[in-house]
């Protein structure tokens, strides 16, 4: 996001709402006595956090899907490995009572079979069940080695399984107190925004609410030119920290919408995520409906438009609009054909 917040936004992930914030310093104010100016500095301050914080909470919602499919994986193996104990205990006690059985006398070898035998044919049929019961004898102790393997496999899986889900869940917990602490230095810059922002006049704060450029922007064909095309649709509309719309947006949440309504829903709610989406593009090769990103690290998107301009929602006091695009220049992703 570029430039400011809306002062009433909520912090849903971490129950943080706009009240005088506590332990965290004050930024310290902008040098520049134009209060349009430091209305727009502090703004900066504030949406270079605030899209940490959407990055954060991207980034939590992965850890936690891990944790939890790692939870999962932990019970199959669990099963798996009882599984593979059970059928190692019936191959044991097979292989237990041919071994009994041989050492009682109930096998032959084909020396015995021979001097035991009243007949030839007698012989034969002793010396096929010696070979059955040699072979029998083999496949039960080649089970119990499969069975022992599989047991210790699904026990390795088991262990390595339930490490990956406490890793997870320690890495999602100790991220949710990263965003506390991001929150609450974040809700530290209402109080000077807020200041900044009544001292502005009435006609610059009329002047923050315009739609900015306007005319004819022609999209591409495809879900790129659809994105654009509807993110053009919400101008007018109010900026405001975390809105993914339809009534409000920050930058990475018109992003989110207008591909979500153009029929590619899920993208990350943040810009820092949506710079990694689709393939790259040249600052000289940009086409309407790319994506444009802004700061290092990236702080800021929108979609380009042509000639220079692109649509976005820039930060609070302003509506989404079209306007040139910003000074630090990043780059460009295009999602779609």
């Amino acid at each position: 996001m570029r430039g400011t917040f809306a002062v009433t936004a909520v912090v849903t992930a971490v129950g943080i709402t706009p009240t005088a914030a506590t332990g965290a310093p004050n930024p310290p104010p902008p040098a520049n006595n134009d209060p349009v100016a430091q209305y727009n500095q502090l703004s900066e301050q504030a949406n270079a956090l605030n899209e940490k914080i959407n990055a954060a909470n991207v980034d939590l919602t992965n850890k936690q899907a891990l944790a939890r499919k790692a939870s999962g994986d932990v019970a199959g193996a669990q099963q798996a490995e009882q599984a593979a104990q059970a059928q190692e205990n019936t191959y044991l006690i097979q292989v237990d009572q041919l071994a009994g059985a041989s050492y009682e006398g109930a096998r032959f070898n084909q020396l015995s079979a021979l001097l035991t035998g009243t007949s030839a044919k007698d012989y034969l049929n002793r010396a096929s069940d010696l070979q059955n019961l040699a072979t029998e004898n083999s496949d039960a102790l080649n089970k119990l080695g499969a069975a022992v393997n599989t047991a210790h496999a699904a026990e390795l899986r088991a262990q390595n399984d339930l490490k990956t889900a406490q890793d997870a869940t320690a890495a999602a917990t100790a991220l949710k107190t990263q965003l506390a602490q991001q929150a609450a230095a974040l809700q530290a810059q209402i109080a000077p925004l807020i200041a900044a922002k009544n001292r502005l006049n009435a006609q610059q704060q009329t002047a923050l609410a315009t739609t900015g450029v306007t005319g004819t922007f022609i999209a591409p064909a495809g879900i790129r030119g659809a994105a654009m095309n509807i993110a053009l649709a919400q101008r007018g509309k109010p900026y405001q920290w975390a809105g993914a719309g339809p009534a409000n947006f920050d930058c990475s949440g018109l992003i989110v919408y207008a591909y979500a309504q153009a029929g590619m829903p899920g993208l990350p709610h943040s810009a820092a995520d949506q710079a990694n989406l689709g393939v790259p593009v040249s600052q000289a090769n940009l086409q309407a409906g790319d994506l444009v990103f802004f700061d290092n690290p990236i702080g800021h998107v929108g979609v380009y438009v042509g000639n220079g301009l692109m649509v976005d929602a820039a930060h609070s006091g302003t509506v989404v609009r079209v306007e040139a695009l910003f000074p630090g220049y990043a780059g460009a992703r295009r999602l779609g054909p």
